[in-house]
């Protein structure tokens, strides 16, 4: 396949007419190398610990304002810091800022019943085992055996013992879930246009108004597991890290309107950024700092 050099006229003229103004910071931000940045495991270490630790070894931290245990790197490239102890041993998990946004919203607790609908590579399953503190019932769904996989060594290393994988399809009902879990996670695959780099084209080669229509059919399948999954009065949290309507406040007017015990909630975000508030969400615009992100919370009523 030829890789793209810029970004489709399509995709622009689309974005300009979504943000409008806005958009010009979108496009701005495509265009820049993000920082590498990481979140401080703390079934393990604290935040106090890992900065010593890197302050000896000529690392330099920045702390992201607004993100619990989230710091940038700003002298150490991704192979180099994937080879140091704070890795191999689970001190810290590479993460993108944004990544770390949909398990503050989905604000998880000791001792709930939580649900990561797609869970691989395990980046947001294991920063929801750390803010449990590894108590309590989290279940990790992944259908890949490949990325299975890697959600399994992922655990592993962070020390998150208390999840339960699972290899299934999420967007097939599982009857046993039925009105189980206090909060449900899904991350659906997405077109990731919040990810886009034009440094790498690959971030750019398979995206097509066909692609987002086609992951639009998937998110719609994977919400519906989501919600009968979901207790009365639980919470559904539904991230993308796209930009397309479509997949995120279409599929959000979509979900409200199949299931009227739902109830979108307001959000309040804690990455310092520039926001875009829908009536079903934000978007985190993306900028030379972090990637952008779609996130809903949504309340499943007591009465149906």
């Amino acid at each position: 396949m030829k890789m793209p050099t810029q970004l489709p006229d399509a995709l622009v003229n689309r974005l300009r007419a979504q943000f409008g103004l806005e958009a010009n910071g979108i496009l701005k931000a495509f265009k820049v190398k993000r920082p590498m940045t990481l979140r401080v495991n703390t079934l393990k270490t604290t935040d106090r610990d890992v900065m010593d630790v890197a302050r000896r070894g000529g690392i330099q931290l920045e702390r992201v304002m607004g993100v619990p245990h989230a710091f940038a790197v700003k002298n150490r490239s991704e192979k180099e810091l994937l080879a140091h102890t704070l890795c191999t041993d689970g001190w810290v998990y590479l993460q993108g800022v944004a990544s770390m946004i949909p398990p503050l919203v989905a604000d998880v607790r000791s001792g709930q019943a939580v649900l990561d609908l797609c869970a691989a590579p395990g980046s947001k399953t294991s920063q929801m085992a750390a803010m449990m503190q590894n108590t309590g019932c989290l279940v990790a769904v992944e259908k890949d055996e490949v990325r299975l996989q890697k959600l399994q060594n992922t655990l592993r290393v962070q020390g998150a013992s208390m999840v339960s994988v699972v290899r299934a399809d999420a967007s097939l009902p599982m009857h046993e879930w039925d009105g189980v879990f206090d909060v449900v996670l899904a991350d659906v695959p997405c077109s990731a246009e919040g990810r886009m780099d034009l440094s790498d084209k690959r971030s750019m080669a398979f995206w097509s108004q066909k692609n987002i229509i086609a992951h639009a059919k998937t998110q719609r399948r994977l919400l519906r597991s989501a919600v009968r999954a979901l207790k009365p009065g639980g919470h559904l949290v539904y991230s993308t890290c796209t930009l397309a309507p479509e997949e995120n406040e279409f599929m959000m007017a979509w979900v409200l309107s199949e299931f009227a015990f739902l109830k979108a909630e307001p959000l309040t975000v804690p990455l310092q950024a520039q926001h875009a508030a829908r009536p079903s969400g934000i978007y985190i615009l993306p900028t030379s700092r972090h990637e952008g992100l779609f996130v809903a919370r949504l309340k499943k009523l007591a009465i149906e």
